[in-house]
């Protein structure tokens, strides 16, 4: 799959196939993300992949999914939750605080995963502490971000913007309005 491609067809994924995903394909995951561009090559993030079933079931009430969305369209139903999920951690003996390189780490992953025919979803709504707690993270560790990751039991479709950038699900399909190239460009010179 060419990068033109992969970027038009990656879409937020929170549904998917009970399919394991193989070890290697999370390992290269993380590869993508450590080749990124990081400010004066300083690589402070470091990742924790979550791939046994028993440490899913021990993060899942950790994250907070979709709160655009109706309460009852939140639910995940137990057949269709994340395979595998990969933590993603900025170490502070290395560097204090995440810069805005960490969005290019996290999209390598997220593009990574769509080549691989994955579905992916870039959760900030976490409970850090208790993920902390659960999986004994050492205190320099700043946890940041969770990717959940697995093959889609769902669509996400992309719709002309209209009023409104709230996303909505109907059909088993969730609908994602974006705004179109010409409102965006400010001007050409």
């Amino acid at each position: 799959m060419n990068v033109e491609k992969a970027i038009y067809k990656r879409r937020t994924i929170r549904r998917y196939e009970q399919v394991p995903i193989p070890s290697e394909i999370l390992r290269k995951l993380v590869d993508l993300a450590r080749i990124a561009p990081m400010s004066v090559n300083i690589q402070y993030l470091e990742y924790i992949i979550i791939n046994t079933s028993q440490n899913r079931e021990r993060l899942f009430p950790c994250l907070t999914w979709s709160s655009l969305l109706l309460p009852a369209e939140r639910i995940m139903e137990e057949n269709k939750r994340p395979m595998a999920y990969i933590i993603v951690c900025v170490n502070t003996e290395i560097k204090k605080k995440a810069g805005d390189e960490i969005g290019a780490a996290i999209q390598n992953m997220l593009l990574g995963a769509t080549s691989f025919g994955l579905g992916a979803c870039w959760l900030g709504s976490i409970d850090k502490k208790k993920i902390r707690e659960i999986f004994s993270i050492p205190d320099f560790y700043a946890i940041s971000y969770v990717i959940s990751l697995g093959f889609p039991a769902e669509e996400s479709r992309i719709e002309p913007y209209k009023d409104s950038f709230k996303y909505w699900k109907e059909n088993n399909i969730m609908h994602v309005p974006k705004r179109e190239l010409y409102d965006i460009i400010i001007k050409e010179i």
